[in-house]
């Protein structure tokens, strides 16, 4: 995950996993959802179908307990919507003193108003999730006008000193022209530390017009990784995941890189897929079977290709071939 983060950090999680040589299974990122409750309801959101009832919490204390529990370099503060969640300003800062990379991940609805509350910090992301340029943005979020609210707070936000990224899901109906038109928008219009764009992926079916198989998001991330070599845009996947969502390679699933803590408790084995409910992290560690998951060993994971799965897959794969680490640096540092 080197190319999401700043030197410093880089060097951080770097050593990290280097400390993890000989394990079969350690923790690259916390998925932490303080809220699962959101003040806009996206049409392709799979948390507005999962969960009947959006009004659990997590207290300040148990977030930050979180980093106690896992070792994680990396927490990612999702939800539902972060800062709607009181106290985030605190969460935030304590993950910051514990040296942990935070990226919090965020509608904008709410930012430019709470940038006060927080400190620029070498370790501190915020991740604004845009769909498209305006007229898609606005009708996958159900919310006119929230596309020029949130290219506004990301100005807003680099103007204050912060680090923005911004996080894109590519459904089955998104055209990839409008986000390679977003890339270069963000890139040369209102300058951008780094883009995600991810397959979006609904195991269930539920709409089945949202939820692409592998050949078609393969396909769309074959146009999209063109476009970013032909024009430099900062698309911020590694030259491994990139290969892997291009079909030019395969990668298992690692889902025990990326876990998810949310007001129930510890989510097993992903952040899709709801197999168990665990009080503790060594608990969801220990009471997963973790090998019957992934592409050809259960049916829902066949077609799936998200990151939280598929980039600490990529980054093993990256720092066990010196060829890849080498690869993978020269890309960072172009």
């Amino acid at each position: 995950r080197s190319m999401k983060f700043p030197l410093r950090s880089t060097v951080q999680i770097g050593r990290y996993v280097a400390s993890q040589k000989g394990k079969d299974r350690y923790p690259l990122v916390i998925m932490l959802e303080p809220t699962l409750g959101c003040n806009i309801a996206c049409i392709g959101c799979g948390k507005i179908r999962e969960y009947e009832s959006n009004k659990a919490r997590l207290t300040v204390e148990e977030c930050l307990h979180t980093a106690v529990e896992c070792p994680a370099p990396v927490i990612s503060v999702c939800g539902g919507e972060p800062l709607i969640f009181k106290g985030i300003e605190d969460v935030v800062a304590g993950f910051l003193d514990m040296k942990r990379n935070v990226q919090l991940c965020t509608n904008a609805l709410r930012l430019v108003d709470m940038l006060d509350r927080f400190e620029p910090n070498p370790r501190l992301t915020f991740v604004v999730h845009l769909d498209g340029m305006k007229e898609i943005h606005d009708y996958i979020c159900d919310y006119p006008g929230l596309w020029e609210i949130a290219v506004d707070a990301i100005r807003a936000a680099r103007e204050n000193g912060f680090r923005v990224t911004t996080n894109t899901t590519i459904f089955k109906e998104t055209e990839v022209a409008d986000v390679v038109e977003m890339m270069g928008y963000l890139t040369n219009e209102v300058g951008i530390d780094g883009m995600l764009v991810a397959p979006g992926y609904q195991y269930s079916q539920i709409d089945p017009a949202l939820t692409m198989t592998r050949d078609e998001h393969e396909a769309k991330f074959r146009e999209i990784r063109s476009a970013v070599r032909s024009h430099g845009y900062r698309w911020l996947a590694s030259p491994v995941y990139q290969d892997f969502l291009t079909g030019d390679r395969k990668l298992p699933c690692a889902p025990w890189g990326s876990v998810t803590r949310n007001p129930y408790g510890w989510k097993g084995p992903c952040y899709l897929l709801t197999d168990g409910i665990f009080p503790t992290y060594e608990a969801l560690v220990n009471g997963i079977e973790w090998e019957r998951y992934g592409p050809g060993n259960d049916h829902r994971c066949e077609h799936c290709g998200i990151h939280s799965g598929f980039e600490p897959a990529a980054t093993i794969a990256t720092t066990e071939s010196v060829r890849e680490t080498v690869r993978s640096l020269a890309w960072t540092l172009r």
